[in-house]
Formats: structure tokens, C-alpha cells, sequence
């Protein structure tokens, strides 16, 4: 029995360390803590900086000089890499580099919060459904962690609700970027290459929620 407490008491540590390292409205980052990577400009210029990952919109956002925090205009970034993550631009949001095909085709996921959860009706304790959802409204300083000091967003991380990860998949080559569902897919492939990619398709059983199967229509996307 005394084993079994130590071991439950054990396990509770672990997820409650676990929730503070998580997104919060509060700390709405995908990272524990800002981290260190190289920024990539269309002109081969580098920058390093300590940096993270918003998840309102997959905005880039980095520590300066003076400790505070800062948003990356991202009309000349190319890549970042954050520690060992590789992202890329997509359509302004830094997506996460998942799989590379052999054509140099990529699999990237746009990761954001989701904060509409917030906002689904059903209070608790006698609490109305729209007092909670002005609650929990009013704890997301989603747009309030700019030009704030790092160290203040940083010790304020536990005072907003956990916010739970999207994952939404993309494709990216040389002459798409686009979002991975069949639908999408389909829809943007030419008129002459219809035919062949029904054929493809249906030679190759796609999984549209792995990426390790999307990076052979990476691959096809890439021809």
C-alpha cells in the first residue's frame, strides 16, 4: 500500500510539472520557456535569438535586448530553427517542419491553441454559462504578452487556464503551399494532371492524418 501512495503521489508530481511546462492563456507559447534558434532571411542574412512560438496565430515572438518581448514582422523570414525544431513561413505563420520528402517536398503542422474551447457554454457550481465564458474570456492576454517583460509573462504562466494544442497539416514544395486534406489537395492539382492523380491516389493509400504518408503526395506535388 505504502508503495502504491509513493508511486500515486509520484505520478501526480509529474502532471502537475507537466501542466505548468504546457500552453496557458496566460503563457499562450508552445515552448516552456523562450529558447535559442537562428532565424533565416530571404536575403541569406541570420539573426540568433532566444525565441518562441505564439499559438494564437503561430506568430514568432523573441526576447530583446532589454529582456521584453517582441513580435518578428515575418515578411522577410524564410526559416527558424528553434533548439532542434525546424520551421518554416507559411502564409505568415511558422509551421513545424514534421516530415521532408525525397523531392525536398515538406510536411509542416500548424500547431495553435484552442481557445474556443474556452468560450463552450456550461457553467459549473451554480455558475451561468455566460458569467464562466466571461471568466475564462477575460483571462486571455493572447495579444498582451508584447512588449512586456519576459521574466513578468514568465512567473504569470500558472494564472491562466490550460489550453489545449489544434494540430492542422500542410504541405509545402516549391510550387504549393497548401493545407494536406484530399479535398484541398484535389482541388488545386491542373487540369492535365487530374487524371493522373486519381490514378496515384488510388494506387496510393493515403492516410491524411499521418505525416508519414503525406509526404508521398509531397513527393507527387514535388514531380
Amino acid at each position: 500500500m505504502k508503495k502504491l501512495l509513493i508511486c500515486a503521489a509520484a505520478m501526480l508530481i509529474a502532471l502537475a510539472a507537466s501542466a505548468q511546462d504546457g500552453p496557458t492563456t496566460t503563457w499562450p507559447y508552445l515552448y516552456p520557456d523562450f529558447t535559442q534558434g537562428t532565424i533565416y532571411l530571404l536575403g541569406g542574412t541570420t539573426v540568433v535569438q532566444d525565441m518562441n512560438v505564439h499559438i494564437r496565430h503561430d506568430r514568432l515572438h523573441y526576447i530583446d535586448k532589454g529582456g521584453v518581448v517582441k513580435e518578428a514582422v515575418l515578411d522577410e523570414v524564410m526559416m527558424v530553427t528553434i533548439g532542434d525544431d525546424r520551421y518554416v513561413n507559411v502564409y505568415g505563420e511558422m509551421m513545424k517542419v514534421i516530415a521532408e520528402g525525397e523531392k525536398k517536398g515538406l510536411v509542416v503542422a500548424e500547431i495553435l491553441g484552442d481557445f474556443s474551447a474556452l468560450l463552450e457554454t456550461g457553467g459549473a457550481y451554480g455558475v451561468s454559462s455566460t458569467t464562466s465564458a466571461t471568466r475564462k474570456l477575460s483571462s486571455i492576454e493572447t495579444d498582451a504578452q508584447i512588449n512586456q517583460p519576459h521574466m513578468l509573462l514568465k512567473q504569470s504562466k500558472t494564472d491562466g487556464q490550460m489550453l489545449n494544442l489544434i494540430t492542422n497539416y500542410y504541405i509545402v514544395t516549391s510550387k504549393y503551399r497548401i493545407k494536406a486534406t484530399k479535398k484541398d489537395v484535389t482541388a488545386s492539382i491542373p487540369k492535365d494532371r487530374q487524371d493522373e492523380w486519381k490514378a496515384w491516389l488510388k494506387k496510393n493509400k493515403i492516410k491524411w492524418n499521418k505525416p508519414g504518408s503525406l509526404v508521398a503526395v509531397a513527393d507527387f506535388l514535388s514531380e
